[in-house]
């Protein structure tokens, strides 16, 4: 076997090694084993008091003591492998509004509700109604309204999501006959019902949420790497399903059944978690791409936010190992010339091409490593 190859095979083993260590401990802290207990797992017995009674099974908890004692070492751990540090709130940090951690969650998320009646401004509720319940002509083009005229769209407009909803925002308008001079009426809500109206009338051109556009250019611009690693690993079909599941994302009802599990395994993570916006310079850059990478749920994404709140290193964009050797290191280059319209987005028909995977150097670590 050449060197090359145990290098590897101690890299993997070493992997494996510290992920089992990291989630023994969450499960030590957490008493997670206690879900175990049906199955006799990190358990003892002991006869029911009852006479003829079955065994009861109990756990052997773990001391306070030694819990705070795990909950340094996770902390210690995650600086010596370069993963992150201990978030540190800055002080006297002024609160968001309720309205700005609505237009961040619905900017990653997606809108998916439709606010209630009573909650919309009754200028604007008075239109919608007149349209729905009687045939009127349209006065107004969607050209000729400016959002900039409703005090909530300075905001609103800052985020992507929000943004390339301008123009049926102001369709909505136009459709039901909505005011040129009481543009300036309009409130968030009433907004965020005109995206709803549009979102049910067409599908197919719903508004866009940064989880998935960030999925989308995951897929394009790291595929390669992120196959190639985790082959490595053991888990090329696990990765292969993944980048099969995020090309459907636009056309959820065609995704296969079989595919649909794989989501429960990953997490879109913010580097700057999103309750933590207001301690940015613009609080609505949070769901920008530079803000999030993509994590295995357990443990890496658990620990990025339990026992303490982490903040991981912003150079990594793929976290589902804790050796350096199987992450991927963010390359802003490649995300803007996928954003120019230069990379592809990807599609199943890649995986049956053959790559360049990634070759090990002769120090044992991959050659798309670069300096963190």
């Amino acid at each position: 076997m050449s060197p090359k190859s145990k290098s590897l095979i101690s890299l993997i083993k070493n992997e494996k090694a510290i992920t089992a260590m990291f989630i023994n401990k969450l499960h030590a802290i957490y008493q997670t084993n206690y879900r175990k207990s049906k199955k006799g797992e990190g358990t003892h017995t002991k006869k029911s008091k009852d006479k003829g009674g079955d065994k009861k099974t109990t756990v052997k908890k773990t001391s306070k003591k030694n819990v705070e004692g795990l909950k340094r070492e996770l902390k210690l751990m995650l600086s010596f492998y370069g993963i992150g540090t201990p978030h540190l709130t800055p002080p006297e940090q002024p609160p968001l509004s309720k309205e700005q951690i609505s237009m961040i969650d619905i900017d990653f998320d997606g809108l998916y509700f439709t606010p209630a009646p009573d909650d919309l401004s009754a200028t604007y509720r008075a239109f919608k109604e007149s349209n729905q319940n009687f045939e009127i002509t349209h006065f107004n083009k969607p050209y000729e309204y400016d959002l900039n005229e409703a005090p909530c769209w300075a905001d609103m407009k800052k985020f992507n999501s929000f943004r390339v909803m301008s123009r049926p925002i102001c369709a909505q308008l136009a459709q039901i006959n909505y005011p040129l001079d009481k543009i300036n009426r309009l409130t968030y809500v009433d907004i965020l019902d005109m995206i709803s109206t549009h979102n049910r009338a067409y599908p197919e051109h719903q508004m866009p949420n940064q989880r998935t556009r960030f999925l989308k250019i995951f897929a394009a611009c790291y595929y390669e790497e992120f196959l190639e690693k985790k082959r490595l690993l053991g888990e090329e079909k696990e990765a292969k399903d993944l980048l099969t599941y995020i090309y459907y994302l636009d056309r959820p009802e065609k995704c296969p059944q079989n595919l649909r599990y794989i989501m429960s395994l990953y997490t879109v993570h913010h580097d700057k978690n999103r309750k933590n916006a207001n301690e940015l310079e613009d609080y609505s850059k949070v769901n920008d791409f530079s803000n999030l990478c993509l994590c295995k749920d357990m443990p890496h994404h658990k620990i990025l936010h339990t026992p303490y709140e982490i903040d991981i290193n912003r150079n990594i964009v793929f976290f589902g190992s804790f050796l350096q050797e199987f992450q991927i290191v963010r390359n802003p280059e490649k995300e803007r010339q996928y954003l120019q319209g230069n990379i592809k987005d990807f599609n199943p028909s890649f995986l049956k091409t053959k790559g360049n995977p990634q070759k090990l150097n002769f120090s044992g670590k991959f050659n798309t490593d670069k300096g963190r």
